[in-house]
């Protein structure tokens, strides 16, 4: 399958899950947080800032895979990541998804700005509309600065 990152680099991959965690493709700001078994990162192909994603290292296909440890582990990033996300004033609030279609487990830290309030209804249904209204918007050089910004400042509140 072909993707195509925020900076409009493409990659023809077999997994975008896979080459995430091999660093085939490097997302938007690197890697925020790695974990045994998870990492998390922005997500690589939507210019929206705070859209993050935790990946399992496993190809897995669901949470319901994941053995104890795993779950518990994958929590504590999930909770650590929520809570960091806390500190940016602008995010109203924070929608977490799990789609189970794409193969590789991952799983979405959605945030909710008012601009997006402002454009669509409030709902899970205009997720995916809000994403294309990003990919086709928001590719910014100062948008993608702020993301840029966004991981770091992710990636030392983990160090804290």
């Amino acid at each position: 399958m072909k993707i195509t990152d925020v900076f409009g680099h493409e990659f023809d991959v077999d997994c975008i899950g896979c080459s995430l965690v091999c660093r085939e493709i490097v997302p938007v700001g690197g890697i925020i947080k790695e974990t045994k078994n998870f990492i998390l990162h922005q997500d690589p192909e939507v210019p929206i800032k705070g859209f993050l994603v935790i990946a399992s290292k496993q190809h897995i296909k669901s949470i319901t895979d994941l053995f104890e440890a795993q779950a518990i582990e994958f929590f504590e990033l999930l909770y650590h990541a929520r809570t960091a996300l806390l500190s940016f004033e602008d995010i109203l609030e924070c929608t977490f998804i799990q789609e189970e279609r794409s193969g590789h487990f991952h799983f979405w830290l959605f945030p909710r700005y008012q601009w997006m309030n402002d454009l669509f209804e409030n709902s899970l249904s205009s997720v995916r509309a809000i994403m294309k209204y990003a990919e086709a918007n928001m590719k910014t050089k100062e948008n993608i600065e702020g993301i840029v910004a966004c991981a770091e400042r992710l990636r030392l509140s983990f160090e804290g």
